[in-house]
Protein backbone atom coordinates (compact mmCIF):
# COMPACT_ATOMS: atom_id res chain seq x y z
CA UNK A 1 0.00 0.00 0.00
CA UNK A 2 3.11 2.40 0.68
CA UNK A 3 3.86 2.23 -2.99
CA UNK A 4 0.61 3.05 -4.31
CA UNK A 5 0.48 5.99 -2.38
CA UNK A 6 4.01 7.11 -3.51
CA UNK A 7 3.01 6.39 -7.14
CA UNK A 8 -0.34 8.32 -6.76
CA UNK A 9 1.95 11.17 -5.52
CA UNK A 10 4.27 11.57 -8.10
CA UNK A 11 1.19 11.27 -10.84
CA UNK A 12 -0.30 14.80 -9.88
CA UNK A 13 0.84 17.39 -12.19
CA UNK A 14 3.07 18.31 -14.93
CA UNK A 15 6.31 18.17 -12.92
CA UNK A 16 8.50 15.52 -14.52
CA UNK A 17 9.20 12.41 -12.20
CA UNK A 18 12.67 12.38 -11.41
CA UNK A 19 11.70 15.97 -10.27
CA UNK A 20 8.91 14.94 -8.30
CA UNK A 21 11.15 11.92 -6.70
CA UNK A 22 14.24 14.58 -6.15
CA UNK A 23 11.85 16.87 -3.92
CA UNK A 24 10.21 13.63 -1.78
CA UNK A 25 13.76 11.92 -1.67
CA UNK A 26 15.21 15.32 -0.41
CA UNK A 27 12.21 16.17 2.35
CA UNK A 28 13.52 12.64 3.66
CA UNK A 29 16.52 13.36 4.16
CA UNK A 30 16.16 17.20 5.56
CA UNK A 31 13.54 15.60 7.95
CA UNK A 32 16.28 12.92 9.03
CA UNK A 33 14.17 9.95 8.38
CA UNK A 34 17.84 8.82 6.31
CA UNK A 35 19.99 9.85 8.87
CA UNK A 36 23.40 11.60 7.90
CA UNK A 37 25.97 8.76 7.05
CA UNK A 38 23.44 6.52 6.24
CA UNK A 39 23.37 4.26 3.28
CA UNK A 40 20.73 5.34 0.41
CA UNK A 41 18.20 2.36 -0.48
CA UNK A 42 19.63 0.76 -3.55
CA UNK A 43 17.96 1.99 -7.12
CA UNK A 44 15.96 -1.13 -7.41
CA UNK A 45 14.32 -0.17 -3.97
CA UNK A 46 13.46 3.33 -4.70
CA UNK A 47 12.20 1.90 -8.13
CA UNK A 48 9.78 0.04 -6.32
CA UNK A 49 8.79 2.56 -3.76
CA UNK A 50 8.03 5.25 -6.59
CA UNK A 51 7.04 3.14 -9.08
CA UNK A 52 9.09 4.89 -11.58
CA UNK A 53 12.13 3.26 -13.62
CA UNK A 54 15.33 2.99 -12.28
CA UNK A 55 16.97 5.85 -14.82
CA UNK A 56 14.03 8.33 -13.53
CA UNK A 57 15.54 7.40 -10.08
CA UNK A 58 19.18 7.87 -11.23
CA UNK A 59 17.96 11.75 -12.38
CA UNK A 60 16.75 11.81 -9.12
CA UNK A 61 19.98 10.98 -7.25
CA UNK A 62 21.81 13.61 -9.65
CA UNK A 63 20.17 16.57 -8.17
CA UNK A 64 20.02 15.56 -4.68
CA UNK A 65 24.12 14.87 -5.49
CA UNK A 66 24.31 18.29 -7.57
CA UNK A 67 22.97 19.76 -3.91
CA UNK A 68 25.47 17.78 -1.53
CA UNK A 69 22.95 15.92 -0.18
CA UNK A 70 24.73 12.61 -0.96
CA UNK A 71 27.49 11.27 -2.53
CA UNK A 72 28.28 8.07 -4.63
CA UNK A 73 31.21 5.28 -3.75
CA UNK A 74 32.15 3.16 -6.54
CA UNK A 75 30.62 -0.87 -5.49
CA UNK A 76 29.12 -0.13 -2.28
CA UNK A 77 26.30 2.49 -3.52
CA UNK A 78 24.70 6.26 -2.29
CA UNK A 79 25.30 7.77 0.76
CA UNK A 80 23.77 11.12 2.95
CA UNK A 81 26.38 13.50 3.16
CA UNK A 82 27.24 15.18 6.58
CA UNK A 83 25.23 18.45 7.08
CA UNK A 84 28.51 20.57 6.48
CA UNK A 85 28.73 19.17 2.57
CA UNK A 86 25.04 20.24 2.27
CA UNK A 87 24.94 23.57 -0.74
CA UNK A 88 23.03 26.56 0.65
CA UNK A 89 19.99 27.32 -1.57
CA UNK A 90 16.47 28.45 -0.84
CA UNK A 91 13.87 25.68 -1.21
CA UNK A 92 11.97 25.61 -4.21
CA UNK A 93 8.47 26.08 -4.19
CA UNK A 94 6.58 23.54 -7.22
CA UNK A 95 2.78 23.61 -5.72
CA UNK A 96 1.04 24.34 -2.44
CA UNK A 97 2.51 21.17 -0.36
CA UNK A 98 5.98 22.61 -0.96
CA UNK A 99 4.73 26.14 0.85
CA UNK A 100 3.31 24.32 3.89
CA UNK A 101 6.27 22.26 4.42
CA UNK A 102 8.20 25.05 4.48
CA UNK A 103 6.31 26.87 6.78
CA UNK A 104 6.68 23.75 9.04
CA UNK A 105 10.67 24.98 9.07
CA UNK A 106 9.22 28.67 10.78
CA UNK A 107 7.50 29.72 14.01
CA UNK A 108 4.88 31.97 14.30
CA UNK A 109 4.59 35.09 16.99
CA UNK A 110 1.17 36.54 16.79
CA UNK A 111 1.00 40.16 18.30
CA UNK A 112 -2.20 41.06 17.68
CA UNK A 113 -5.71 39.28 17.05
CA UNK A 114 -9.69 40.10 17.24
CA UNK A 115 -12.30 41.74 15.25
CA UNK A 116 -11.52 44.42 12.54
CA UNK A 117 -14.42 46.17 10.37
CA UNK A 118 -14.51 44.63 7.04
CA UNK A 119 -12.65 46.91 4.15
CA UNK A 120 -13.39 47.58 0.31
CA UNK A 121 -10.18 45.39 -0.15
CA UNK A 122 -11.02 42.13 2.32
CA UNK A 123 -14.13 41.72 0.63
CA UNK A 124 -12.63 41.63 -2.95
CA UNK A 125 -10.38 39.03 -1.87
CA UNK A 126 -13.08 37.34 0.55
CA UNK A 127 -16.00 37.62 -0.72
CA UNK A 128 -17.76 38.76 2.49
CA UNK A 129 -19.96 41.52 1.02
CA UNK A 130 -22.01 41.45 4.08
CA UNK A 131 -20.18 40.56 6.79
CA UNK A 132 -19.04 43.98 8.78
CA UNK A 133 -16.01 42.07 10.62
CA UNK A 134 -13.73 39.95 10.25
CA UNK A 135 -11.59 38.39 11.99
CA UNK A 136 -7.38 39.36 12.01
CA UNK A 137 -4.15 37.93 13.05
CA UNK A 138 -1.11 39.88 12.90
CA UNK A 139 2.16 38.51 13.69
CA UNK A 140 5.52 37.49 12.86
CA UNK A 141 7.24 34.49 11.25
CA UNK A 142 10.31 33.33 12.44
CA UNK A 143 13.34 31.31 10.93
CA UNK A 144 16.59 30.32 11.87
CA UNK A 145 16.48 32.67 14.98
CA UNK A 146 15.43 35.78 12.62
CA UNK A 147 12.24 37.59 11.83
CA UNK A 148 11.66 36.63 8.51
CA UNK A 149 8.42 38.06 7.59
CA UNK A 150 5.40 40.45 9.16
CA UNK A 151 1.89 38.55 8.24
CA UNK A 152 -1.41 39.84 8.33
CA UNK A 153 -4.24 36.98 8.02
CA UNK A 154 -7.83 37.70 7.19
CA UNK A 155 -10.26 35.43 8.01
CA UNK A 156 -14.34 35.55 7.12
CA UNK A 157 -16.53 35.51 9.85
CA UNK A 158 -18.03 31.74 9.45
CA UNK A 159 -14.74 30.69 9.60
CA UNK A 160 -12.63 32.76 12.00
CA UNK A 161 -15.45 32.45 14.59
CA UNK A 162 -14.38 28.73 14.80
CA UNK A 163 -11.31 29.54 15.84
CA UNK A 164 -10.11 29.38 19.66
CA UNK A 165 -7.47 32.21 19.20
CA UNK A 166 -6.12 31.41 22.64
CA UNK A 167 -5.18 27.78 21.60
CA UNK A 168 -3.10 29.19 18.42
CA UNK A 169 0.55 28.29 19.30
CA UNK A 170 3.87 29.06 17.23
CA UNK A 171 3.36 26.17 14.51
CA UNK A 172 2.10 26.80 11.10
CA UNK A 173 -1.00 28.47 11.13
CA UNK A 174 -3.16 26.75 7.88
CA UNK A 175 -3.16 23.49 9.55
CA UNK A 176 -4.51 24.97 12.78
CA UNK A 177 -7.43 26.97 10.81
CA UNK A 178 -8.33 23.25 9.18
CA UNK A 179 -8.56 21.67 12.08
CA UNK A 180 -10.79 24.34 13.86
CA UNK A 181 -12.96 25.12 11.29
CA UNK A 182 -13.04 21.47 9.79
CA UNK A 183 -11.85 23.24 5.93
CA UNK A 184 -9.47 21.85 3.78
CA UNK A 185 -7.22 24.27 2.08
CA UNK A 186 -6.62 22.99 -1.71
CA UNK A 187 -5.79 26.06 -3.64
CA UNK A 188 -3.93 29.66 -3.23
CA UNK A 189 -3.21 32.29 -5.64
CA UNK A 190 -0.35 34.60 -5.13
CA UNK A 191 0.14 37.94 -6.41
CA UNK A 192 3.81 39.52 -5.51
CA UNK A 193 4.69 43.31 -5.48
CA UNK A 194 6.84 45.39 -4.18
CA UNK A 195 5.81 47.78 -0.96
CA UNK A 196 7.78 49.76 1.93
CA UNK A 197 8.07 48.89 5.91
CA UNK A 198 5.35 51.05 7.48
CA UNK A 199 6.05 51.89 11.69
CA UNK A 200 4.68 48.11 12.62
CA UNK A 201 6.95 46.37 10.13
CA UNK A 202 9.84 48.35 10.54
CA UNK A 203 9.86 47.77 14.36
CA UNK A 204 9.66 44.03 13.99
CA UNK A 205 11.53 43.02 11.09
CA UNK A 206 14.79 45.68 12.10
CA UNK A 207 14.50 47.54 9.00
CA UNK A 208 14.13 51.50 8.17
CA UNK A 209 10.36 53.16 8.17
CA UNK A 210 9.96 53.10 4.36
CA UNK A 211 12.70 50.64 3.59
CA UNK A 212 11.74 48.41 0.34
CA UNK A 213 10.11 44.87 0.97
CA UNK A 214 8.22 42.59 -0.83
CA UNK A 215 4.10 42.22 -0.28
CA UNK A 216 2.93 38.55 -1.05
CA UNK A 217 -0.88 38.90 -1.14
CA UNK A 218 -1.94 35.61 -0.98
CA UNK A 219 -5.73 34.11 -1.27
CA UNK A 220 -6.26 30.56 0.05
CA UNK A 221 -9.26 28.52 -1.26
CA UNK A 222 -11.11 25.38 0.10
CA UNK A 223 -12.40 22.06 -1.84
CA UNK A 224 -15.25 24.24 -3.19
CA UNK A 225 -13.52 27.00 -4.39
CA UNK A 226 -14.07 29.17 -1.67
CA UNK A 227 -11.89 32.12 -0.12
CA UNK A 228 -11.30 31.29 3.31
CA UNK A 229 -8.29 33.03 4.09
CA UNK A 230 -6.47 36.21 2.74
CA UNK A 231 -2.94 36.52 3.89
CA UNK A 232 -0.41 39.83 3.30
CA UNK A 233 2.89 38.65 4.12
CA UNK A 234 5.59 41.38 3.66
CA UNK A 235 9.37 40.11 3.67
CA UNK A 236 12.27 41.78 5.09
CA UNK A 237 14.84 41.03 1.95
CA UNK A 238 13.90 38.60 -0.38
CA UNK A 239 11.24 35.72 -0.98
CA UNK A 240 12.92 32.68 1.16
CA UNK A 241 11.85 30.52 -2.01
CA UNK A 242 12.08 30.34 -5.41
CA UNK A 243 9.21 29.34 -8.09
CA UNK A 244 9.45 26.52 -10.66
CA UNK A 245 6.73 27.28 -13.06
CA UNK A 246 5.86 24.53 -15.93
CA UNK A 247 4.29 24.31 -19.09
CA UNK A 248 1.39 21.78 -19.47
Amino acid sequence: MRATTEISKLTRGPLPLYYQVASSMRNIILEGTWPQGSRLPTEKELSRKYGVSRPTIRNAKDILADEGLIRSIKGSGCYINNQKAWKKQSPSVDNLDDIFHYGSTMSFKIHECGLIPNTDEIKAQLKTFRDRFVFQIKGVRWHQGKPISFVVYYLPFRFGSRIPLEKLDENPFIPQLEKSAGVKVVEGLQKISLDHADHDVARHLGLQKGEAVLMVRTVYFDEEHRPIEYVETKYRRELPYSIRVKRH
